[in-house]
């Protein structure tokens, strides 16, 4: 697997020549990643990982630890589609993280994406909750298939994170994830269920439960939480939760700004404004900052219209909307 051979020539130690302290970015690309729908690394002769991570990047050294911390001091983005390290040896020789203090160390790491890893090549908690305090000035993290399966062992803040993609699968706890993530700037929040729905159920407006637990899960934990008080942009992808849980969650985020929706038409009744029902007057309108709507898909047009209409009578700032369907039937609007 070419990969495979390139990892090991990257993890050879050297014992002469520079090092690579300009370096900004890795991205380490597996093309196949299909295999890791399956919890067993495939094949599994290549699952170990062996030497010092990119230590061939980090120039000569003659102990186990490089000359210099952090070893890439110019190191912003690290991306790992489908390829897994040794995750410990990753975390104190690669970002220069010594045990137990990892907090203090690395400081140049601004974006990581971890995807498509295989379950028994994921990172355990501890592992990932060190790689994570090793990054502090963090300002974007992708999560896709990753990352791992019993959520962070400890409090992790991230006071500079602004972007959160996180595509969960059928297995891992999403909810210990989230709660163990302290990131309060946080502007834009990717949810994605990368789970094949084997039901092919999707939610009706009134039903109150359903198939995708795990997204029922998150939301609800983040809207009971307020985890993101600044949140800005959420985009959510084939998100199968009831509309009682989305309008927990749209009242639970204020500053929206920009909403955009594929496979997901439960967002959109959720807006929907929140009347008296015995005098028929609007007490509140949920996202009331809300400046945009993206929808992928006319197939929920109606529901949509209705929608806007009736978020028109809750307030007159949403009175003028601009609707615009595009070629192929996707959606967007602007209000104001």
């Amino acid at each position: 697997m070419p990969i495979h051979s390139a990892l090991q020539t990257l993890n050879e130690r050297r014992t002469e020549g520079s090092s690579a302290l300009r370096l900004e970015s890795i991205k380490l690309v597996r093309t196949n990643d299909y295999l890791s729908r399956f919890w067993l690394f495939c094949p599994g002769m290549m699952k170990m990982v062996e030497g010092s991570m990119f230590a061939a990047l980090i120039g000569p050294t003659s102990q186990d630890t490089p000359a210099q911390s952090p070893p890439l001091p110019k190191l912003r983005d690290i991306t790992l589609y489908g390829v897994h390290l040794d995750w410990t040896n990753f975390l104190h020789y690669t970002l220069g993280a010594t045990p137990n203090q990892s907090r203090t160390v690395s400081h140049s790491i601004q974006s990581l994406e971890l995807s498509h890893h295989s379950g028994e090549v994921r990172p355990t908690s501890d592992e990932f909750t060190g790689i994570l305090e090793a990054c502090p000035r963090l300002r974007n993290l992708v999560l896709r298939k990753s990352g791992p399966l019993a959520g962070l062992s400890r409090q992790v803040s991230l006071p500079l994170l602004e972007q959160l993609y996180y595509g969960y699968s059928c297995v891992g706890d999403d909810v210990g994830l989230f709660s163990g993530l302290h990131a309060p700037n946080l502007i834009k929040l990717t949810l994605n269920s990368e789970s094949p729905n084997l039901s092919g159920i999707t939610y009706s407006p009134t039903q109150d439960d359903g198939e995708d637990d795990k997204a029922d899960g998150i939301l609800k934990y983040c809207a009971t939480h307020l985890l993101f008080p600044r949140l800005q942009e959420l985009s959510c992808y084939h998100i199968n939760a009831p509309v009682n849980t989305f309008t927990l969650f749209m009242n639970a985020v204020p500053t929206l700004l920009h909403l955009s929706l594929r496979g997901t038409p439960n967002a959109i009744p959720a807006l929907l404004p929140v009347q008296n029902p015995l005098a028929g007057t609007v007490i509140r309108v949920p996202c009331p900052a809300l400046e945009s709507i993206y929808m992928s898909s006319n197939s929920h047009k109606d529901s949509l219209i209705v929608t806007l209409k009736e978020r028109s009578k809750g307030t007159s700032r949403f009175a003028d909307w601009q609707y615009e369907e595009m070629w192929g039937g996707d959606i967007t609007v602007f209000f104001g």
